[in-house]
């Protein structure tokens, strides 16, 4: 009679061992967050400009980010190269291009949606600053 019980014992401790060595293979994984780097490299499309407060014409204005850094402009708007390098400061906080001196400090960066600000000198209305809305 006591092997009976032994043999119980041993099946009930295998039992419950399997039960709680299995793994839920239907639970999904949790996504990695995106580095800022991650964020920023893809097409952008300017959907909103203001200047000082007032909005101003986006006239299809589009800014791609590569991973290899570098970055490409295109359209009518603003005063910088269509071409170059671009960089984060050591904080992330500000969007440098082709080393300085012109620097975006980036107020917002999703996966789709990116707002920047840069403050310029212009002859005719003074210091003007500048805020892009982007999005995909």
């Amino acid at each position: 009679m006591k092997s009976k019980y032994n043999l119980f014992y041993v099946a009930s401790l295998l039992l419950l061992v399997s039960l709680f060595s299995c793994k839920d293979d239907d639970e999904p994984e949790t996504p990695k967050a995106k580095t800022k780097t991650e964020q920023l490299t893809q097409n952008w499309k300017l959907i909103k400009l203001t200047a000082n407060g007032s909005d101003q014409p986006t006239d299809g204005y589009t800014v791609k980010f590569t991973a290899s850094n570098t970055y490409t402009a295109r359209g009518a708007l603003l005063s910088v190269q269509e071409t170059g390098t671009w960089a984060f400061n050591s904080t992330e906080s500000e969007v440098l291009l082709n080393g300085g001196p012109e620097k975006f400090l980036v107020n917002s960066l999703t996966d789709n949606k990116m707002t920047l600000t840069i403050n310029q000198t212009n002859y005719k209305a003074g210091a003007v600053e500048l805020k892009l809305e982007f999005g995909l």
